[in-house]
């Protein structure tokens, strides 16, 4: 059985087969992640030599051999080069971190194309982003690719025992396990992380809203840091394995 698609996709990843041909790894609109081939891609008359690189976004031309068992790119036009994330090193990182996630969990099966749509506005965000937002822009990455995988914590209760979380409590903080359970002071020790009630406040605040909006919501550095940290703790006992752009 063959197959023809064309599609708006993502170059997430691009490593050299042989001395002429690349492989790729693509968050394909509609359809997940997708591993074609992109025959003579390394060659200099190759169309493919300067669109199928990483983070470039456009339609992907894209051809399926059933007796093979394998894609093939035959065309990408690409829309959006993502040039700035090139040009900084912070924005590289985010960017190789959030490509990360999204191979490790293979482009979201069914939900693939409200996850390509989310990845899509974040790696244009985070292309143009100045060092003000782009930590945020980082943040709410992470929240939405949870709410798409369905595993979306509750920033509000403790989810250990239940009881709802109090801002500015006098009991304490809430506190995250290694795991990546939110508690709260009753059920935490203090030898574990905080989340900020700020932190708090500011996930459930962009809960629902798009990441150009969400992110003109203002946050306290270390809010930002401590709920990253908490994010990345739940991506990270979800995969079952450390993230390698994040532990160098």
């Amino acid at each position: 059985m063959t197959r023809n698609l064309k599609s708006p996709a993502l170059v997430l990843k691009v490593n050299p087969v042989g001395e002429n041909h690349r492989g790729l790894s693509m968050l394909v609109r509609g359809e997940g992640l997708l591993r074609p081939l992109a025959y003579g891609a390394q060659g200099k008359r190759s169309t493919l030599r300067a669109s199928a690189l990483p983070y470039n976004r456009g339609i992907a031309d894209l051809h399926f051999d059933g007796a093979k068992n394998s894609w093939r790119l035959v065309s990408f036009d690409v829309q959006d080069s993502h040039e700035g994330l090139r040009e900084d090193l912070d924005r590289f990182y985010t960017a190789a971190t959030w490509a990360e996630i999204l191979l490790k969990t293979h482009g979201a099966g069914g939900d693939s194309a409200a996850l390509f749509d989310m990845a899509s506005s974040a790696f244009s965000l985070l292309s143009v982003s100045t060092s003000g937002n782009f930590k945020r822009l980082h943040l709410g990455f992470l929240w939405k690719f949870l709410e798409i995988e369905g595993v979306q914590p509750d920033p509000e209760h403790c989810g250990q025992c239940g009881r709802a979380l109090q801002i500015g409590g006098a009991e304490g903080p809430a506190r995250f396990l290694p795991n990546g359970l939110l508690v709260g002071p009753e059920c935490s020790e203090s030898r574990w992380p905080v989340l900020p009630d700020g932190g708090r406040r500011w996930l459930r605040a962009i809960s629902g809203k798009p990441l150009d909006s969400a992110v003109k919501i203002g946050l306290a550095p270390a809010a930002v840091n401590a709920a990253e940290n908490w994010l990345l703790t739940i991506i990270q006992t979800l995969l079952e394995r450390p993230l390698r752009s994040v532990n160098k």
